[in-house]
């Protein structure tokens, strides 16, 4: 057996020994990957999405994986940094996959606004606002990023749609649903615990 072939069996072995000693709950072997593979992971997922807050985003995912599922690592089937390449690669491609179904949705959601009736959609809306809910919505708005609060009070308080927030922001129309994809997204963790009214004004939202 040569150097080069026992080297690659002892760093295997090692990485071996962290993913078991993850496997059984240790915390600062956690701690000890993460320090050592979080800008590959990070940088792998960033290749694939180009946009930093998503990545983030799926960077813990994959973080969370690796904690959970520790034990399924095996040497055997090739190095650490291939599999978590492989995994970070994967959450990336499921998070492109996520955006545009629910980009697609929004499409359709945003059809559907503008072939409606103005004063219905008025009447509607004024409704909406009478509600004790509309309160919840704007207290729940502040606690979004600048960017996502301004495009979310155009959408629900000024009933503009997704095309005419992006002439009046200056921002392109991809940029603006993604802004209120990520804003009501946020908004969900909170309605999911508040009361039936709360969650019927999440459904109009989404």
């Amino acid at each position: 057996m040569n150097t080069t072939t026992k080297s690659v069996r002892h760093d295997r072995q090692q990485e071996y020994d962290l993913m078991q000693r993850i496997a059984a709950g240790d915390q600062n072997a956690f701690e000890e990957f993460n320090e050592k593979y979080h800008v590959l992971i990070f940088t792998t997922i960033f290749k694939v999405l180009n946009h930093h807050e998503d990545t983030q985003d799926v960077m813990n995912e994959v973080l969370t994986t690796m904690w959970k599922k520790a034990e399924n690592y095996h040497p055997g089937k090739g190095s650490l940094v291939t599999w978590i390449c492989t995994t970070s690669r994967n959450r990336a491609i499921d998070r492109i996959r996520s955006v545009q179904r629910r980009s697609a949705l929004y499409d359709r959601y945003e059809q559907k606004i503008e072939t409606e009736i103005p004063e219905k959609r008025s009447s509607g809306r004024d409704d909406l606002y009478r509600s004790d809910a509309r309160k919840f919505l704007e207290s729940v708005v502040v606690t979004l990023s600048p960017e996502q609060r301004e495009v979310i009070e155009l959408a629900y308080f000024e009933g503009l749609t997704q095309r005419q927030i992006s002439e009046k922001v200056g921002k392109p129309l991809g940029t603006v649903k993604a802004r209120i994809r990520r804003g009501v997204e946020k908004m969900r963790i909170v309605f999911d615990d508040y009361d039936d009214e709360g969650k019927l004004l999440l459904a109009s939202l989404s």
